[in-house]
């Protein structure tokens, strides 16, 4: 039989054109919509992407590139904004699923409310506390394991183990025995490399679910392939059955896991479907499982990893603890349930980390959607990664900011911290040391603050105040103070030590070493009055930069007494020193080597300035902040984007009075009487930090807002935090400024 060419070439010509009205109708309907050029035409580059195990970085790069609403596919949209969440994915139906192949899925959506509507009560988390014992359990095995293996120092692979504490978590919450994981410490009967390969299967196939319903779900493919996630189907399977079994042997049965709850609705509603006790205990193995490990794999590998952000949580759970006490070794939901940085750990691993890094997609129903300023037709797929969606900030989001971390080195070790006050006080001149003028600030009256360092019988001062006999300063710094301020009531510290007739009993004599934050004549004091074997510790460069003093050099503002006849220590802060480390953002120094006291490097005001940082409880951490001359007053360091001005502190002229907002502080430095402004500035901004800090609290030389506020020598400050003295001093300074401005009227 011959064929007519003319009718061949018609045929050839009508599919060539219907061929062409297709590829024009994929490429014209969504041409609006920015993205890479293939996409327009194929799905192939999505599942290349998922191939590559990078599909998450591929997909940041596409909305760096494109923007927040990206054409991944000639049908399907990425959408990065998170404000439009609610837009996609609303709580009302309308928005069908993709066609994500699983095992059990479906797109219409009577079913699916027929496959969840009965079992969502069983998720609550009133029905999932009533398993809380049979996860301490399992908690507790796996606490065995670790200890009974790996006691010893040997290494070991935590993800490994967490993931068999997810699974057999599971196992027992679902069927009330565990699969194995934890005893045998290893993967049992090849599940987790079963569930891999299903995961690896299902997001290859849900960037072409066409190829899917060929390649997976085809009958006559089966014959010749293995389905994938079978060999989860035949366990899911044999515990059912063995379940069925012993229930029509045994009547009622003892166990109340989520298996017994599955069947007992099945069996007492028949609207539910053949198979959904089947799909409901495949996704508990599936999701449930591997989600759970996910997120714990997460938290303890961005912990371990933070060891700043491990000491905060460990340090909340053990407030927790010495507050209401928590069940060991495992606490109860109960217990942990109010722990905000607890949570915060495990939001932030969730954001990290989501368990799914692809578009979770959805059809746009009739009438279309307009997302980002973007129309998108009906039937388009449109999904959000989640992902995507937490690493971006987002037009209905705000500003978020994150907490800076201490990240101190644990240690069990802390001083004693006791505050001089020797009552000594200066008269500053605020357009020295801070800016802008503040009007009826004209003069502020602050003392001079040392501090008496014990651990154990080893006791340092950090700081002398003013000599008392200053006038025997050099005749350069002498001139300056008569010029410049008033000195009131000058005491030597020594004098202090030596007079003081109640506990603890420390004299000068005691003293091992004087600590120096700088050189200037408010915190030297005189070191004279103390032993020749008293030590003198200075900062960087100020060995050479003070001394020869005066009068070997008539220019010096130090006296050659000051060191005459005693050692002289110069810390070092580089990194390769014994006992250096990083405090915050401060270059540090471990002083007595046991994480009891940080000498931090505070360049700026003077040469070799430095701060000190003192551990003063433990269980939970907490510290005393020393500042020297980092700054002069508590409006230069208060309010921060961490620590807005609370409404109830700034009022009345003071909130009208300034131009900054309630997250800027109401000064800055003045360049007046700094070395270095810049590093002046820097040193500042790392003391905001610290400030922040529940735990830490900042105690400036010259605060007179201090006074009557707290506990000073003989007493210690170590039970700062108990007493509240954080929030009880934070914000006086405010009133100082309300009282200046009202005597300006």
């Amino acid at each position: 039989m011959e064929h007519d060419p003319t009718i061949l070439c018609i045929i050839a010509v009508l599919v060539v054109i219907y061929l062409i009205w297709r590829l024009c109708g994929i490429y014209w309907r969504l041409q609006h919509v920015p993205g890479p050029f293939f996409a327009k035409f194929t799905n192939l580059q999505r599942v290349w992407w998922v191939k590559t195990g990078r599909a998450h970085e591929y997909h940041r790069q596409m909305h760096a590139n494109y923007g927040s609403i990206v054409r991944f596919g000639p049908n399907m949209v990425s959408i990065s904004d998170p404000g439009v969440i609610q837009a996609i994915y609303p709580s009302r139906a309308g928005f069908p699923k993709g066609a994500l192949p699983a095992v059990f899925n479906t797109q219409d959506e009577d079913l699916h409310k027929r496959l969840r509507s009965p079992i969502a009560p069983l998720y609550s988390m009133t029905n999932v506390l009533k398993f809380e014992p049979l996860v301490d359990e399992t908690l507790r095995l796996l606490l065995k394991q670790l200890d009974d293996r790996h006691l010893g120092g040997s290494s070991f692979n935590l993800g490994n183990w967490l993931q068999y504490f997810a699974f057999d978590s599971m196992g027992t919450l679902t069927f009330s025995r565990r699969y194995g994981f934890l005893v045998q410490g290893r993967d049992v009967h090849g599940i987790l490399e079963e569930i891999w390969t299903f995961m690896k299967t299902v997001a290859l196939m849900g960037q072409i679910p066409w190829f899917d319903e060929l390649w997976n779900k085809n009958a006559l493919i089966t014959l010749f392939k293995k389905p994938t996630g079978f060999g989860v189907l035949k366990i899911v399977d044999k515990f059912i059955s063995q379940r069925l079994v012993r229930r029509q042997e045994c009547g009622d049965l003892k166990e109340k896991d989520m298996l017994s709850q599955f069947l007992s609705i099945q069996a007492s509603n028949p609207d539910v479907l053949p198979s959904a006790a089947r799909a409901w205990t495949f996704s508990n193995i599936i999701a449930g499982s591997d989600s759970t490990a996910n997120v714990m794999r997460t938290i303890m590998y961005n912990l371990l990893l933070h060891r700043g952000t491990l000491n905060r949580c460990r340090d909340e759970l053990l407030e927790a603890e010495s507050r209401a006490g928590l069940s060991q070794p495992c606490p109860t939901w109960e217990e942990v349930r109010d722990l905000p940085y607890l949570d915060a750990c495990l939001l932030e691993a969730l954001r990290l980390h989501p368990p799914f890094c692809l578009p979770l997609e959805r059809v746009v129903p009739s009438g279309g959607l307009t997302v980002c300023e973007t129309y998108l037709p009906a039937g388009t797929v449109v999904g959000i990664s989640p992902l995507s969606a937490m690493e971006t900030a987002g037009s209905s989001k705000d500003e978020v900011t994150l907490l800076p971390v201490l990240n101190a080195p644990p240690s069990s070790s802390t001083v004693d911290v006791r505050v001089i006050d020797p009552g000594t006080t200066l008269d500053l001149q605020p357009s020295l040391f801070w800016q802008p003028p503040l009007l009826g600030l004209t003069k502020v009256t602050v003392p001079t603050y040392c501090f008496l360092i014990s651990a154990g019988n080893r006791h340092v001062l950090f700081d002398l105040g003013v000599r008392q006999d200053w006038e025997n300063l050099p005749p350069s710094v002498v001139s300056m103070v008569q010029a410049q301020t008033t000195i009131q009531n000058p005491r030597n510290v020594s004098d202090v030590l030596d007079s003081d007739t109640s506990s603890p009993g420390i004299r000068s004599t005691d003293i091992e070493a004087v600590i120096l934050s700088h050189a200037h004549f408010d915190h030297v004091g005189d070191p004279s009055t103390f032993p020749p074997s008293t030590n003198l510790v200075v900062g960087p460069g100020i060995r050479d930069s003070h001394w020869p003093g005066y009068p070997t050099n008539p220019a010096a503002i130090n006296l050659d007494s000051d060191i005459q006849g005693r050692p002289v220590r110069e810390i070092s802060f580089d990194k390769t020193e014994k006992g250096a480390v990083a405090i915050g953002s401060f270059d540090a120094l471990d002083y007595f080597g046991d994480g009891s006291l940080y000498l931090l490097n505070a360049p700026g005001h003077s040469v070799g300035h430095m701060c000190a940082l003192a551990r003063v409880t433990v269980s939970p951490d907490s510290f005393v902040f020393m500042g020297g001359d980092s700054c002069h007053h508590p409006g230069v360091i208060r309010p921060t984007k961490y620590r807005p001005c609370p409404s109830q502190a700034c009022h009345g002229r003071l909130s009208h009075c300034t131009s900054q907002s309630d997250s800027e502080s109401f000064f800055t430095l003045s360049p007046v009487l700094t070395s270095n402004y810049a590093a002046a500035l820097k040193t500042v901004d790392k003391i905001k930090e610290l400030d922040a800090l529940d735990n830490v609290f900042v105690i400036l030389a010259h605060d007179n807002t201090l006074r009557g506020n707290v506990n000073f020598y003989p007493l210690t400050i170590n039970d700062w935090r108990a007493k509240g003295y954080g929030k009880k001093t934070r914000w006086l300074f405010c009133k100082e400024l309300e009282n200046a401005l009202e005597s300006s009227e």
